[in-house]
């Protein structure tokens, strides 16, 4: 039986079409809630939200060109951690974080 779901899933279209995506962790926390936790500076939920900070901008350097990683490199992770939590201050509280973060790797040019 796991052979034969193995082989329909097989057989389904594999389309280009992109999906949507899911986001976990941090990166679905709204801004009031990142400040908040970043205003301890300390704990598992800071780390979390460091490392998702970290994990989603070096994901970003694979997709886009030289130039940009050169920007990420120069900036460095303290410098993207302190931007994206300046901006999460200028959002709206309800915020998602991922979009925050997506935004400013969309604008950095």
């Amino acid at each position: 039986m796991k052979r034969l779901a193995f082989l329909v899933f097989a057989a389904l279209p594999c389309g280009t079409a992109s999906a949507d995506g899911f986001v976990m962790g941090a990166g679905r926390w709204t801004c009031e809630q990142v400040l908040a936790v970043a205003a301890r500076a300390e704990g598992s939920e800071f780390e979390q939200l460091a490392g998702w900070v970290m994990g989603f901008w070096s994901h970003a350097t694979f997709e886009r060109e030289t130039g940009f990683v050169d920007i990420v490199e120069n900036v460095g992770g303290r410098g993207i951690f302190d931007a994206t939590l300046g901006e999460c201050q200028r959002a709206p509280g309800d915020t998602q974080l991922y979009v925050v973060s997506r935004s400013m790797i969309e604008n950095t040019k």
